[in-house]
């Protein structure tokens, strides 16, 4: 884990919200990309700590560093290199930085900026992205992401965000209802066996679909997926000399260039009414040009806009619920942030009270000595020391999460370090004791543990 003194946080990216997804998918970093991009970004002196979300709808960078301006900027050029788009794709980039920031990555999580509000992959999406950036992930994120990952669990287990639609393959279910009615004779082909294809495969199948292919570039991967689901494998490159037999295809797998294109769609129907095919991957799986073939009719994941506005408009009295809660976990994590300036002061205390107990351990080094005796009695000297600090070290964290406390820490800093006496006394000393023993006779002050 990086030693991280990071003092700012930054989100560097861009979704659904601010890019269409002829642009989101040119700055879309797949699985064999992610921890080598991010590696690159961290190995520089500016940037502490690196996590990057990259899914359908989003790619975002978490950064921590001592500099956020610098975060920034580095951030910016790293992802416009990533698109191909140079200088011209910053303008389709968001930065939020500090508690900002924290509260995005927490409604991200909560699924508050879904496509679809509340859709529950976006939390294992963020699960994966943190347990992939581990190697880059020091104190800052480390306690960003676990964070994150709790506040998703309490908005989905207190709230009833995740009811209706609540997924892009529910999304597209609700779609092809829309086109074909029933789904009880539909021939149905999903290309794509990763978790979007299962969910997809299993929203058809509760839907009363019979005729399900599933596809992939592995024949045995195929099989292996499609079993428990009672779909039918298929290679990807048979099934798409198939088109011609079935009247739905969802694709969604990872592929980093489209590989449905309009020869495939292009294949006489022989009776049977247009190809209509979902493409909801990202980036896109299907050839846009595949659009002006007359025999399909072609959607991809920013067409299931209007089936996501009714569920969201359901769900609005389940979003403010979930923004409460999101409100007091990000003042939480806010107070840890300033917790963190009594690292010092806390250093300086635990320094000075260890020095005291080596030296006067030291004086007896001149008296005859059991060894035995001297490392237990060291020990022993030690275990004590520690919880006598526990006291003070609380109360030094607690009174650094309070407003104004990083100052009045610094007053504080002279006593904690002092060798022999006590220094001079500052002017500020009334300003730092006064709130403390006020605070602590109204009962507000720290904890006691």
């Amino acid at each position: 884990m990086p030693h991280s003194h990071a003092d700012a946080l930054v989100m560097v990216g861009l979704s659904h919200r601010t890019a269409p997804i002829d642009i989101r998918e040119r700055f879309a970093l797949g699985d064999g990309r992610r921890a080598e991009w991010i590696d690159g970004l961290t190995a520089g002196p500016d940037v502490s700590e690196g996590v990057v979300l990259s899914t359908c709808n989003r790619t975002e960078c978490y950064l921590a560093g001592r500099n956020a301006e610098a975060l920034d900027r580095l951030g910016r050029e790293a992802l416009c290199r990533v698109s191909g788009l140079g200088v011209a794709g910053d303008s389709y980039l968001t930065t939020v930085e500090g508690a900002s920031a924290v509260r995005h990555l927490f409604r991200v999580t909560g699924g508050l900026e879904s496509l679809i509000v509340g859709e529950p992959q976006i939390q294992g999406q963020v699960r994966g992205a943190y347990r992939e950036g581990r190697p880059t992930v020091g104190p800052v994120l480390h306690r960003l992401f676990q964070s994150a990952l709790d506040v998703g669990g309490r908005v989905r287990a207190r709230t009833s965000i995740a009811s209706g639609v609540t997924s892009i393959p529910g999304a597209a279910l609700g779609l092809a209802r829309r086109v074909f009615g029933s789904l009880d004779d539909c021939g149905i082909l999903v290309l794509g066996t990763g978790e979007m294809g299962r969910l997809t495969v299993q929203c058809l199948m509760r839907a009363g679909a019979r005729h399900v292919f599933l596809a992939s570039r592995d024949q045995a991967r195929a099989e292996r997926v499609a079993r428990p689901l009672d779909a039918r494998p298929m290679k990807r490159s048979a099934a798409l000399a198939v088109l011609d037999r079935v009247d739905l295809v969802v694709t969604c797998t990872e592929s980093e260039s489209a590989f449905l294109r309009p020869g495939h769609a292009r294949k006489p129907r022989q009776g049977r009414a247009p190809l209509v095919i979902l493409d909801i991957a990202v980036p896109r799986n299907v050839d846009p040009r595949v659009a002006d073939v007359a025999e399909a009719f072609l959607y991809n994941i920013d067409d299931l806009r209007r089936v996501v506005e009714r569920a969201r408009a359901a769900r609005e009295s389940e979003r403010q619920r979930a923004e409460a809660i999101i409100e007091r976990q990000v003042e939480k994590y806010r107070g840890w942030h300033r917790s963190r300036r009594a690292d010092p002061a806390v250093r300086a205390l635990r320094y000075t009270a260890r020095r005291h107990v080596s030296d006067a351990l030291e004086a007896r080094a001149c008296a005859p000595r059991d060894t035995d005796q001297e490392e237990a009695l060291r020990l022993a000297s030690r275990a004590a020391l520690n919880k006598l600090l526990h006291g003070p070290t609380r109360a030094i964290r607690w009174l650094a999460e309070q407003p104004g406390g990083e100052a009045r820490l610094h007053a504080l800093e002279p006593w904690l370090s002092a060798g022999s006496g006590a220094p001079p006394r500052p002017a500020s000393v009334d300003a730092v004791a006064a709130p403390v023993a006020a605070r602590q006779r109204a009962g507000q002050g720290p904890d006691r543990g």
